[in-house]
This record gives C-alpha cells, structure tokens and sequence, in this order.
C-alpha cells in the first residue's frame, strides 16, 4: 500500500500565529492529485500526536464495523457497548473488565462524546480512590479525553 497519508503544511497568518501543520489523504482522480485535509491544523507536535491518536482510534472503531459488516466475531474481546446506553450503563460494562489493557482499549475505543459523558460519570459518580475509577483518575487525559 502506498503512503496516503501526508503533511499538510499551513504558513503563518499575517504573522500573527507559527506556521502549522495537518494531516491530510492524498487522493488520486485520474491525473489530478489533491491532498484533503483529516485533521485539524496544530500549532506544536503534542497537538499533532493528538490528531494522530483520534485518526488511530476512529480507524480501529471502522475496523470493528467491518468485522461486523463481513460477519466474523471482532475476537478484540471487546465488551457489547452500544450508542443507546447511558454513560452509567457504559461504565458499568467497562468496569467489570478485569484486564487492564482490555478496559484501556475498550474504553479509548468509544467516540470522544461518549468517552468524555463515561468521564463526567465516573468523576461525578463513583469513589475514585478505588477500584476502577482509581485506575481511571489516574489514567484519564482530559486533553485527548482518553485514558494512557
């Protein structure tokens, strides 16, 4: 497979901000080649490790579906979380996951609404100086919304 993936970079505005960057798919349609943009611009390397990460997570949420789609169990292992549980359902499911990477990955697996709503739950909700919500207060990085 070739590299589809490219750097998009954006000049400085009225010299006002440093330059930037995005990251863009390069997309062939007969001889014209265009780069589209994926991600948002950045300012500094950290916020474009973050764009990674978010292009990373949504591409491993598209492979599930497609596990699906083609018929085959997903065999990640991964817990039945579906789009119309409540936050409190979500943790509840994620909180009986008794390996940690299963629960790390599971949980970073979510769209970034719903990882930020279970979040909201576990900080508002339940004892953080124990258990599951120790491991995810500890872990959690409010920035990218997931936990390392």
């Amino acid at each position: 497979m070739r590299n589809i993936f490219k750097i998009i970079e954006v000049p400085e505005k009225d010299g006002t901000e440093k330059k930037g960057a995005a990251i863009g798919i390069e997309v062939k349609i007969g001889d014209q080649v265009s780069v589209i943009p994926v991600s948002r611009v950045c300012r500094s390397s950290d916020d474009l490790a973050t764009e990674v990460e978010a292009i990373q997570n949504e591409l491993k949420q598209t492979l599930e579906k497609t596990k699906a789609f083609f018929g085959g169990p997903s065999g990640s292992g991964q817990p039945d979380i579906t789009p119309e549980m409540s936050a409190e359902e979500v943790w509840a499911i994620l909180s009986k996951i008794e390996e940690e990477s299963l629960f790390i990955t599971s949980f970073n697996s979510l769209d970034d609404a719903r990882r930020r709503e279970v979040a909201e739950h576990v900080f508002t909700r339940c004892n953080v100086f124990s258990g599951k919500p120790s491991l995810f207060s500890a872990r959690y990085n409010s920035e990218s919304g997931t936990i390392e």
